[in-house]
């Protein structure tokens, strides 16, 4: 599933990329520094289980979830990116691989997907998605 590239097969359940997904860097540290768990896990890799899991739980098969070897943002792992190809995406770090994070992460992926261009109101944002935010990078324009 990790090849290091966004491909196909890099996305949980999917046969292509779809308009908006949540990439997740599987090769993320935990932020005290360890690179695995006692399982010989990522913190990175933790995330994007807790996020499929969250979305299979769901039934939510408009959501993708993909996994890429890092992103380059080591200094705030877990790094998450909020793609979209009509919208703004963001790219955002700092996140702990738990549920309750993951969570946080549907929840404003959501709010995002509610709006015209992808700029969700402060005051709407999950407590937890606050602070996590690094780069807002615009849609390619065709």
């Amino acid at each position: 599933m990790e090849d290091g590239s966004y491909h196909c097969s890099s996305v949980y359940g999917k046969s292509s990329p779809v308009m908006r997904s949540i990439v997740v860097c599987t090769t993320c540290k935990f932020q005290d520094g360890r690179k695995t768990d006692d399982a010989g896990r990522t913190a990175g890799s933790l995330l994007a289980e807790a996020l499929q899991g969250l979305v299979t739980e769901r039934g939510r098969d408009d959501i993708s979830v993909v996994t890429q070897a890092c992103l380059w943002n080591c200094n705030r792992p877990c790094s998450v990116v909020i793609q979209d190809d009509q919208r703004f995406s963001y790219v955002t770090g700092g996140h702990v691989p738990t549920v309750a994070q993951a969570e946080a992460i549907l929840g404003w992926f959501d709010l995002h997907g509610a709006s015209e261009r992808g700029e969700v109101p402060f005051r709407q944002w999950p407590d937890a998605m606050r602070g996590h935010f690094i780069a807002r990078i615009p849609p390619v324009q065709p």
